[in-house]
């Protein structure tokens, strides 16, 4: 007896389409988790990061009796990445800094090169949010950049006018020397240590050759290095004296005579953050101005709620 044969039948285009929806509703359930699970991880890895620089500077304390420096006097400028080299692991990047000349003369940095000693980059300069190799290219005088800077208080920078009575560890400094007066020891903090901002986060120009300050941090230069308590974390308009391109979604900045420069992130709600006791926040943007401002000062005696 002749068998009968079987005729298989595929799909139909119906089916497929179906298929291919199911699978397109699936992939969109699926994609907000994997977001939230790297932005978990990248703010984690950022947190660990600031911690390391907030620990540097209490090893600094121990070595010297004083916190470093938010840059050295002229004429060698100095800025304070530099004093904190050996305490973050880079050792020998501390070795071969010569400081008896500028940051920008050989062979601190190698002009037209990243061979210089301050092109050297280290994970912890760099978020993970962001790219992890970003640097300065808005010169002639190459160096790496970094999304963590120091505390410069409810200040402008450089300074117009008398200093203010409450002030940051390292804020408001005479820019024409930039030799930052507030060395401060851990006994000189009426307001307590756990309650003085060490450092946050900034955002950096996506483009290396952009002409644009923030995170500039080897560099002693007017705004590089620092952030302000004059706006909230991610708000508000960053000026700088000529240097700054303007993102008005992410970075927004002008041209001033004298600057401003947010604590940003590309966190979801807010920048980490470290106070001077080493302890890690996370400050959310809804923080509100008098609290951040006042958390930015060592000796202010505000009288503030700490539920932020």
């Amino acid at each position: 007896m002749v068998p009968i044969s079987k005729k298989i039948r595929g799909f139909t285009l119906i089916e497929l389409l179906v298929v291919i929806a199911i699978i397109a509703i699936l992939i969109g359930l699926l994609l907000p988790a994997v977001q939230k699970v790297r932005e978990a991880a990248a703010r984690a890895t950022c947190s660990n990061n600031i911690k390391q620089w907030s620990l540097a500077i209490h090893n600094y304390h121990s070595t010297y009796g004083n916190f470093m420096p938010a840059a050295a006097a002229n004429p060698n400028r100095i800025s304070w990445p530099v004093f904190l080299w050996p305490y973050v692991e880079m050792e020998n990047s501390a070795k071969m800094y010569n400081r008896n000349v500028g940051f920008w003369q050989p062979n601190n940095i190698i002009p037209g090169t990243h061979n210089g000693v301050c092109s050297t980059i280290s994970k912890i300069y760099y978020c993970g949010s962001g790219r992890q190799d970003a640097k300065w290219q808005g010169d002639g005088y190459w160096r790496a950049r970094s999304n963590y800077v120091i505390n410069w208080g409810n200040v402008r920078m450089p300074l117009l006018g008398a200093a203010p009575q409450a002030n940051s560890p390292w804020g408001y400094t005479d820019f024409s020397n930039r030799a930052s007066p507030r060395i401060s020891n851990l006994d000189k903090f009426p307001d307590g240590t756990s309650n003085t901002l060490a450092f946050s986060e900034v955002l950096m120009h996506d483009n290396d050759a952009a002409a644009d300050f923030r995170g500039d941090f080897i560099n002693d230069d007017s705004q590089c290095g620092r952030f302000m308590t004059i706006d909230t974390p991610n708000s508000g308009i960053d000026e700088m004296t000529g240097w700054c391109v303007n993102d008005a979604v992410r970075m927004p900045c002008i041209n001033s005579g004298n600057g401003k420069i947010a604590a940003r992130s590309k966190h979801t709600g807010g920048v980490n953050a470290s106070f001077c006791d080493g302890s890690i926040r996370f400050i959310s943007n809804s923080i509100p101005l008098v609290t951040w401002q006042a958390i930015s000062t060592m000796n202010g005696s505000e009288v503030f709620d700490s539920n932020y």
